[in-house]
């Protein structure tokens, strides 16, 4: 039996689909309740656990054994539903902000505060591929580890192009931060 799950697993690692889809089937619901229990929802339950079977797959080389795919598993999917509670806060804390300016009578704000971030976007655009992946994903609220995974690349690597990307868009926005102060955004 023990002799069995090694060569199960050993073949997971070498990329057999057949042995990831019985993990898959094994994991699955279990899984699911436990975003519920965590997040109080089901809307994103199904997302989060797929992606956590996405990163499971992508990072097969790295787990030991068939005992640590269980817990990388469950440390993915916390990790996937706090970050999922942590941008819904972010999410109704902008929204709470919108309706108090709608109150106020802020609607030219509104329109420089949308004008900046149009431009910020741009930038961000104009980065180069990996270093605007990075802050993409940074903006999702995912962690250097997380970032690390799903682009198959090392935490180091993940902290120079945040880097960079920080540099880049410091020196091409500095006219625009110092605008935005002065007009109290």
């Amino acid at each position: 039996m023990v002799e069995e799950k090694e060569d199960r697993f050993t073949l997971f690692k070498q990329g057999d689909e057949r042995i990831f889809r019985q993990y898959y089937e094994k994991y699955y619901h279990a899984l699911c309740l436990w975003v519920v229990r965590i997040i109080k929802e089901e809307t994103r339950m199904h997302d989060i656990v797929q992606e956590a079977f996405i990163v499971l797959w992508n990072s097969r080389m790295i787990i030991e054994s068939e005992l640590h795919l269980k817990m990388f598993l469950y440390q993915v999917v916390r990790n996937r539903c706090f970050n999922y509670l942590k941008s819904k806060r972010v999410e109704e804390k902008y929204i709470q902000e919108y309706l108090q300016m709608e109150e106020e009578g802020g609607f030219e704000d509104t329109v420089l505060e949308e004008e900046v971030h149009r431009i910020v976007a741009q930038e961000i655009e104009k980065l180069p591929e990996e270093q605007r992946k990075v802050v993409y994903f940074h903006m999702e609220g995912k962690n250097n580890f997380e970032i690390a995974e799903i682009m198959q690349i090392s935490v180091n690597t993940v902290k120079t192009h945040k880097a960079r990307a920080r540099k880049t868009l410091k020196n091409k926005l500095d006219n625009l931060f110092i605008i935005t102060v002065l007009l109290g955004l």
